[in-house]
């Protein structure tokens, strides 16, 4: 989790710098998290280095970042857990503003737009804006 939280300020600071792309440490969590990202469509894609690094390549739109935000949500001294009716109704409060709750269950990663796939609650790591 540690790493993940990390991550998240790497990720958040090369976007405010406009990078092209920003190297992150390597985990099966940080894996997963980039894997919604991009079914989610806010980052191009990742590549795993020799040294135990990610390149993430970000995404930009008409010299926009498409990713706004990172919020953590749980961290490593802290787990909030959200049921498939918390998600739902979270979904109907923060649906217009382009968010999305990345929840970490027992069967994988997913994003709150994927809740109809899983139909199971989580662990959520973070609120993407």
């Amino acid at each position: 989790m540690k790493i993940l939280s990390s991550n998240y300020s790497v990720i958040k600071n090369g976007l405010l710098k406009k990078f092209s792309s920003v190297f992150i440490l390597n985990s099966k969590l940080t894996l997963s998290f980039l894997d919604v990202l991009i079914r989610e469509g806010v980052i191009r894609s990742y590549h795993i280095m020799s040294d135990n690094t990610i390149e993430v390549f970000l995404k930009y739109y008409k010299g926009v970042s498409v990713l706004n935000n990172i919020q953590p949500i749980s961290t490593s001294s802290r787990f909030i857990y959200y049921s498939i009716e918390d998600i739902s109704q979270w979904k109907n409060s923060y649906s217009s503003l382009n968010s999305f709750l990345v929840l970490n269950s027992s069967k994988t990663i997913f994003s709150s737009n994927e809740l109809k796939d899983y139909k199971v609650g989580g662990q959520v790591l973070c609120v993407i804006n």
